[in-house]
């Protein structure tokens, strides 16, 4: 399988995911929560242990490249605490605009995007990288 496989694969998930969630909304809360908690502790490792030590070894300016972790690091914390007006992390339960919609679809095709980028640079790496990613 090439890379483009394995990035038709993810977004798949994510679509599984999504359709996991508005289907049984309150049903598995529980379920959904841990599968979360265990993809933020798997991209985390990723990230640590695969991703950033690949970074360094390679680049050809260790600190441009520390200085772009950087970047990524504060885009996510500009979009989520500065960009977004209502960004919660909590169950809290009101009504939601007619944009709301509009708004998750830009979000998530802006995830799927990077998705995409950071599965095809690690194949571009190596092919455990990849498929890791």
């Amino acid at each position: 399988m090439n890379a483009l496989g394995f990035a038709l694969i993810a977004a798949l998930g994510n679509m599984a995911g999504a359709w996991a969630l508005v289907r049984h909304e309150r049903r598995f809360l529980s379920v959904i929560e841990a599968a979360v908690a265990f993809g933020a502790g798997f991209m985390l490792s990723v990230a640590v242990l695969e991703v950033l030590p690949e970074v360094f070894v390679t680049s050809d300016d260790p600190g441009l490249a520390a200085g772009y972790v950087l970047l990524g690091y504060m885009a996510v914390h500009l979009a989520q605490h500065v960009l977004t007006p209502h960004f919660h992390f909590g169950e809290e339960t009101h009504a939601v605009s007619g944009t709301a919609g509009v708004s998750a679809l830009l979000g998530l095709l802006l995830h799927t995007f990077f998705d995409g980028v950071a599965i095809a640079s690690g194949f571009l790496v190596s092919q455990p990288l990849g498929v890791l990613l």
